[in-house]
């Protein structure tokens, strides 16, 4: 408990040791399935948004 608490007041808000150079190292490749699946994934979203936009207000109404 002690090493916890020395680890967190040791800390600082400056951001110099922030290394973001390597985020993407070693990320595999975007493939064309997966851009497939994205639009295929907000095609779908949207026909169920359409659908829902229809049904709810007419079965609030009846």
């Amino acid at each position: 408990m002690e090493e916890k608490k020395k680890e967190q007041a040791t800390g600082t808000l400056s951001g110099a040791c922030d290394d973001t150079s390597s985020v993407l190292e070693g990320a595999e490749p975007w493939e064309p399935i997966e851009t497939k699946l994205i639009l295929g994934s907000f095609a779908v979203a949207l026909v169920a948004l359409i659908i829902g936009l229809l049904i709810v207000p007419t079965s609030v109404l009846h």
